[in-house]
């Protein structure tokens, strides 16, 4: 009994092993289809209470090896020591495994005892549903590392997404998942005619997105955009000194004279990028601004937007992208609105917790008051603040007030050389695909990109490189069939899985 519940641990382990394989910067193809073969193994052969300890074992290995960048993250920039960064790590990870994997895997169980194996063609609309949920909760949400994106490297493929968003690469990995497991175990014809469709349906699939990326065309009006990566050290971050500030400022200047000197027509700065407040008074901002009037270029630049009360004490404080034009004048400016949990803000303050974690003291950055295009000459730009390009209904929503463009500023810095970067990266890229527009990508040590609207990295600067890149940035609609008819397509969504519960049940009645 201990030998067969040890061998099931470790299946479930390795079912979580081989699905974060499938994400970046891993990429191992198609490693999802024996991942998820190993769960519905469990789900099938063992009892409920038996499967929620295996499934909670498969969450548990797959966020270690798909989000161990936190540990990093909190130890070495968050001046946590390495021991309870690790703690808190497996607490998140407890949780990710619940609310995913274990939840997931009991809906499975049900499914599977109404409907036997016919149930597992449902699992594919409940995993798709619980994906969606989580871009709203908790808190303010984590879509981080939805399953679709196992599929979306392969550029081709990844076109569905102008339709059907990330949601519909992560139905396919599921649905591609089922079909390739009841084809392993149940050994019946039926299952294998479906798995050479599905190879004809993935065929056909890479020869229209390929067809796609090939035929398109940038036409219309464009601008030429400088992005700047400074390749700023955090640590230069956290502890600043007045010499260190002097320094960044420097640096950005130089990169802005070579953002001019190659005929820019504007410039993007990454997240956090200038060490000063712009509407308080300074000499590190004095400093700055005497040497940009010499270079005459616009900028977009976050920064940390402290507001003061009238009796100089601190009012608010903001994670703020803002429009500066040639000659120094603030002309508009947008305010974060997903903030990250216990980065940004701390959702249950404590007075005990905070004694333990310093990191957690001090002010909350406050929440933008709400999605507020920037607008440079034809140039009508959705913002998006780091963690914000990870939510495909939220940047939908924002593009569709309008804007012809995306800019995404960032500071991955606090991840260092780890796989969070390149997830970070592939999320945002999907999001130009989705809303087809080009999508400008400034972070503070890579990975800073300009990307077109089907998909394409023009150019980039890898992590640690210091740089600036100039490229050609078209104007699209910001009109594509996803955030067009989104709402229909969730309903359609729904009706499918209603018809499909519907056949399942005419098919194993119970």
């Amino acid at each position: 009994m201990i030998k067969d519940n040890l061998k099931n641990i470790f299946i479930g382990g390795l079912s979580g092993f081989l699905l974060a394989l499938s994400l970046p910067n891993f990429f191992i193809p198609f490693s999802f289809l024996v991942g998820f073969s190993l769960l519905f193994y469990l789900i099938e052969r063992h009892s409920t209470k038996d499967i929620l300890i295996y499934s909670f074992v498969a969450g548990i290995v797959f966020s270690i090896f798909s989000f161990y960048w936190i540990v990093f993250a909190l130890s070495y920039y968050g001046g946590i020591n390495l021991i309870v960064s690790s703690v808190l790590f497996l607490i998140f990870s407890f949780a990710y495994s619940l609310y995913t994997f274990v939840l997931f895997s009991f809906i499975g169980k049900k499914v599977y005892q109404k409907y036997s194996f016919y149930g597992f063609f449902l699992l594919p609309f409940i995993w798709v549903f619980l994906e969606f949920f989580r871009e709203f909760f908790p808190f303010n949400g984590f879509s981080w590392n939805l399953f679709g994106y196992m599929l979306s490297y392969i550029n081709p493929v990844a076109q569905i997404t102008y339709y059907t968003s990330v949601y519909g690469l992560s139905f396919l990995v599921l649905f591609f998942s089922v079909s390739f497991y009841l084809m392993v175990f149940k050994r019946d014809y039926r299952f294998v005619v479906l798995n050479v469709l599905n190879i004809i349906i993935f065929t056909l699939l890479l020869i229209w997105g390929n067809h796609r990326i090939n035929s398109y065309t940038d036409t219309g009006k464009y601008y030429k955009v400088a992005v700047l990566q400074g390749n700023v050290d955090e640590s230069m971050k956290l502890k600043p000194t007045k010499e260190i500030n002097i320094k960044i400022i420097d640096k950005y200047i130089q990169l802005l004279k070579q953002a001019k000197e190659k005929g820019a027509d504007i410039a993007v700065l990454p997240e956090s990028a200038l060490p000063f407040f712009p509407y308080i008074d300074s000499s590190l901002k004095d400093y700055f601004f005497q040497r940009f009037s010499d270079i005459k270029i616009p900028i977009l630049s976050g920064f940390d937007n402290v507001l003061l009360k009238e009796d100089g004490d601190i009012d608010r404080v903001y994670n703020s992208l803002f429009l500066i034009d040639k000659d120094g004048f603030y002309v508009d400016y947008y305010s974060k609105i997903k903030l990250v949990p216990f980065g940004e803000y701390t959702p249950f303050r404590n007075s005990f917790l905070e004694s333990i974690f310093t990191y957690l003291q001090g002010i909350d950055f406050s929440k933008g008051e709400g999605q507020k295009l920037l607008i440079y000459k034809d140039m009508k730009i959705a913002s998006l603040i780091c963690f914000e390009s990870i939510f495909p209904d939220f940047v939908s929503n924002f593009v569709n007030k309008g804007a012809n463009v995306i800019v995404n500023i960032t500071n991955d810095g606090w991840f260092g050389k780890t796989s969070a970067p390149y997830q970070h990266f592939e999320m945002a890229r999907v999001r130009a695909i989705e809303n087809n527009v080009y999508l400008i990508r400034a972070a503070n040590t890579g990975i800073s990109a300009v990307i077109n609207p089907v998909g394409t990295v023009k150019s980039f600067i890898p992590l640690y490189k210091e740089g600036v890149l100039v490229e050609k940035v078209y104007l699209s609609s910001g009109k594509s069939f996803y955030n067009s008819y989104k709402m229909y397509i969730y309903v359609g969504f729904v009706f499918i899985f209603v018809f499909s519960l519907f056949l399942v049940y005419r098919l194993n009645p119970k």
